[in-house]
Order: structure tokens, then sequence, then C-alpha cells
């Protein structure tokens, strides 16, 4: 039970589908006492009297084949006998049927929802987040975990419901034949077994949790080497690192083959414990049962309700080594659900977010800001410069000074450690940041195109735009001469990550996307690094036409690009 309590605020998400995972319940409920009492009950009852034991059978069956019968067993009776076999069968097949439909129909529906509920998460996440966190492992969290998960919420849930009651209808007829019987009450002592079934159980769950663990890190690592190789195929080819992926891949892959051969022997040897200590059981109940006079139907339906109740002890006993072995997805995936951003200002909870105005001036002003991504090594420090609109700005200094950290401070992707930004005279602080951006196009040193059309693409910058403004702000990016090129124009699928454009071809898409925001501050991070002489100085020329009612900001350390433009500021002094 301590196992399932960490799985219990997932069964929430039965909510939407709470009839149909009802009806499988209760189908799994008919299935149930068919199996633990209806059989044995025919075996004992049924299969007895059709061979003439007559006096055998209880008295109340004996009136009924009296009155109704004329004590005639081998007429209508022996067909209403034999009927009730297949009959109890079929119950129990259609019951199961029905269980296992209704449990699908719930546990695909639980998988979906988990997952929505994850990938929206996701998108609210800190960047931080997936500066500290795998790739793989964000990934597993979404598609692989969410379904691991609904292995407890649904079919546990099924098997909590159905495997106790088949246990308990086995031990209720047990405990039935014991009074009418005493024979079977002295075989009964063999049920005592089953508490020594809980020890070896126990045991091995504790080791699969310590397994699980080691099996997801492991999984998880796998998962960013085949990210980290697909998105890399022009380095890897380039620096001959064929090879080093190959054996990487190799070790982690034997890695995990190991753990998870490990974890299936230790997994598969709950089924034997239970087996062998329930046939010591058994051949108890055989010894004690014949050395005082069982009967040959009664040892039939003593083996059979015997059956039945081992066999959902046993399924108990596999149901929480599983959950033990789920525990490493699950703390994974609680990682995600539960996460909460720290205040970077404090220990203090922040104050209500004001309302962000409709028209934003653009005026930034950098009030001591300093900004560390590990506690005692700075990248900002001090930082104090005022950028206004009318002009564009260049934010310049050498590699490593904190040029694109500025600009995830301005996006807030991070807040200061130390001092505040300013806009319009507020500290973006106080601002919600999805709102924040709202008012900023931004155009990243490596932008990213999504697997869709150059259409859609530039139109991410304004979702709700028509087709002329898109294709106007691809030529103030001077990016319609190329799009026409391709045989489907605009409708052109760019690939995975923009993968069938080239870097100055990407670039220019993205600086389009910008252009079409239309926003009041732009951010361009070397935005025109991978575009020739002319292009460039297209880009500026437009940005310079924009900047008179916007505040645009180019990051570089490009001198000629930074001798071009009064307004600046250096990060190297």
């Amino acid at each position: 039970m301590e196992a399932l309590k960490k799985f219990l605020p997932y069964f929430k998400y039965l909510k939407n589908v709470w009839g149909r995972f009802a009806l499988g319940l209760i189908f799994g409920v008919i299935f149930s006492l068919s199996s633990g009492f209806g059989l044995p009950f025919i075996a004992e009852i049924v299969i007895p009297i059709l061979f003439g034991n007559v006096e055998g059978a209880p008295a109340w069956l004996r009136y009924i084949v009296e009155r109704f019968f004329a004590n005639d067993v081998g007429g209508g009776f022996l067909i209403l006998c034999s009927l009730a076999i297949p009959l109890m069968i079929l119950i129990r097949t259609v019951s199961g049927w029905a269980n296992g439909y209704f449990m699908n129909y719930a546990g695909i529906s639980v998988v979906q929802d988990l997952q929505k509920e994850t990938f929206s998460k996701i998108q609210e996440l800190p960047f931080s987040f997936f500066k500290k966190n795998q790739t793989g492992e964000i990934i597993a969290s979404v598609l692989h975990y969410p379904n691991e998960i609904r292995r407890v919420v649904v079919d546990m849930s099924n098997d909590i419901i159905k495997q106790p009651l088949t246990l308990l209808s086995a031990i209720g007829f047990l405990i039935y034949k014991s009074i009418t019987s005493e024979s079977f009450s002295v075989a009964f002592i063999a049920v005592l077994s089953v508490p020594l079934l809980i020890f070896p159980i126990r045991q091995i769950a504790k080791y699969l949790s310590k397994r699980s663990k080691q099996l997801v890190q492991v999984g998880e690592r796998l998962n960013s080497l085949v990210i980290e190789t697909v998105q890399s195929p022009i380095e890897i080819r380039a620096f001959n690192l064929e090879k080093r992926q190959k054996k990487q891949f190799s070790e982690l892959l034997d890695k995990f083959f190991t753990f998870t051969i490990k974890s299936v022997r230790s997994s598969l040897m709950i089924s034997p414990s239970i087996e062998f200590i329930s046939s010591i059981g058994f051949g108890l109940a055989l010894y004690l049962g014949v050395k005082n006079g069982m009967q040959q139907e009664e040892f039939f339906a003593l083996f059979l309700a015997l059956y039945m109740a081992y066999g959902p002890i046993k399924r108990l006993g596999q149901m929480h080594g599983l959950m033990r072995q789920l525990e490493g997805p699950l703390l994974r995936l609680q990682r995600i659900l539960k996460f909460e951003a720290i205040p970077e200002r404090g220990t203090e909870p922040l104050p209500a977010n004001k309302v962000m105005p409709k028209n934003v001036a653009g005026s930034i002003k950098f009030v001591n800001v300093s900004f560390a991504y590990e506690t005692g090594v700075p990248v900002l420090d001090g930082v104090n410069c005022t950028i206004e609109k009318g002009a564009p700005f260049v934010l310049s200094g050498k590699s490593g000074s904190g040029k694109s950290t500025l600009v995830n401070l301005i996006l807030r992707l991070f807040d200061p450690t130390q001092g505040r930004i300013l806009l319009d005279g507020v500290d973006v602080a106080d601002y919600d940041p999805s709102e924040l951006r709202q008012h900023i196009a931004y155009v990243p040193q490596m932008p990213l195109l999504f697997h869709d059309t150059i259409m859609e693409n530039i139109r991410v910058g304004d979702p709700k735009a028509s087709d002329e403004a898109v294709i106007k702000a691809a030529k103030e990016a001077n990016a319609f001469e190329f799009i026409e090129k391709f045989p489907n124009g605009f409708a052109t699928i760019v690939g995975e990550q923009g993968s069938t454009l080239s870097g100055g071809q990407r670039q220019r898409i993205a600086i389009a996307r910008a252009f079409l925001k239309d926003a009041p501050i732009m951010l361009f991070d070397e935005a025109t690094s991978a575009l020739d002489i002319a292009s460039s100085q297209h880009i500026l020329s437009v940005c310079s036409n924009k900047s008179h009612s916007r505040t645009i900001i180019f990051i570089t350390h490009d001198q000629k690009m930074i001798n071009q433009f009064e307004h600046r500021y250096s990060l190297n002094t």
C-alpha cells in the first residue's frame, strides 16, 4: 500500500472517463465472482451429482431434483447441469472482454490527459529548467512515462478490485466448505501459508525500485545521445565522430541491457517464489484432507479453490513489484509537474504582476545589473546603460562577455541576480513574462524554424497576419526572391529546424518573422552574421527606418557594424 500511495494523485485523470472506468470495474467484479466462486461451486456441487452422488448433494439441491425433475438426474436436470458450465464460462469470458475494453479505453484517455498536462507544463517552465535537464529526460516525461503511470492508475486499479475479490471469493468458498465438511476444515489450514508469501515479495520489490532509478537514468542518456546525433550530422562527420558516437551508444545500451536483465531476473522470481510456497500449502492440504477422509470431489473443489486463491496473490505480488519498478519514471514526471520556479531576488514572495500598458514607448534602462548562472561566477557585473527609441542601438563585446545573456534578461528568460531592468520606468520583473514578450520581437543568433511551410514559419510573428502581410515582411527581410525560386514558393516545407535551408536563408526568414510582429522593441542577436554584405546592409537600412518609432537593439561583435551607429554600449568596458 505504501508504494500505491505515491500514485494516488494521478487517479484524478480518470474523472473524464469515470463512467467507462466504473463499468470496467463492475465487469471485473463479475469476472472475479464467476472465477473465484462460480467454477469451484459447480465443480463441487454439479459435477458429483451428474455421476450419481445424490446423497452428497446439499438439501436444497436434492429438493430441486425431487420437486422439479422427479429425482431423474439423467434427463432435464442433466441438460440443465451441463449447460451450467458453459453458461458460467460465457459469463466469465464476456465479463472479462468487457472489463478489458472499458479499462483500456480509460487507460488510453489517462495517458493522453497526462501527456497534455505535462506538455502544457513544459511550456510554462523557466528557461533555466531546460539548461539543467537533459532533452532525453524531458521527451521521455512527455511521451513514455505517462504510459507507465497508466499501468498503475488503470491496469492495477482493475486488478486491485478484481484480484482481491477473486481471492475473497475463493476463500469464501473454502470457509463455506470448512463449515459443512470436517475434512475440508482440516485442509483449510493450508491457507495459513498465505502470509509467508509477503516476505519474498517485499525483498524483491526493494531491489526493483533501485534498478528502476538506474534504468531511468541510462534510458534518458540514451535518448539524449540519439537526439544529439540526429541533430548534429554535419559536426559528427566533419570531426569524424562516427566511431565515438557508436561507442558511446553501444556502451550505454550494454549498461541498459545489464540493468534490464537484472530487473527482469528479479521480477521473474516473484511468481516462482509464490508458486513454491503455494505448493507447500497445497501439499499440506492434500495430506491433511486425505488423512481426515476427504472425498475425491471435495479434493477437486479444494484444488480449484486454492488455485483461484493463489492466482490473485501471485498477481498482487507482481503488481507490488511493478509499482516499485515504476518509481523511477514517477519521480521524473513529478519533477516537471510539481516544478515551481524559485524567485531570483530572494525568498520573499513576488507581488502580483502589474498590468502591461497597451502602448509601450520602449525605453530600456539597465540599473547596476549583474547576473551569474552559477554562484560566484558572474557573467554580467554592474551594467548601467539607457536605450531609447529613435535610432538603432548596438550592444557589443567580445565572445563570452554576456551580450546574449543581456538579451535573455530583457526577455525575462532569467532575472538579474542584482540590479533592475526598467521598461518605460517600470521594473520588467513586475510584468508577467508572457505579456512582456508580446511587445518584443526577437531574432536569435541561431534561429529555429519549425517543420512547416515558409509562410507559417514567418506567420509565427503574428498568427493572425494575412498572406499579404507575410509576403511584405519577407520582402523587407530580403527573403522574397529566394523563396519565390522554390517550386512551391511560400508553401515550401522547410524541414525539421529548417534543415533544407542555408544559414542565411534561415536568418532572413527569422528576421521576416520579427518584422511581421512589428513590436515596439526589436532584438537582433548576431542576426545578420550569416548574410552577405548586400543583404546585411538592406536589413540595417530597414531597421534604421523602423527605429524612429521603435527601440531596435543589435547585439554584435562586428566592428564594422558597430561603427555604423552612434548609440552603442560595450560590455568589454
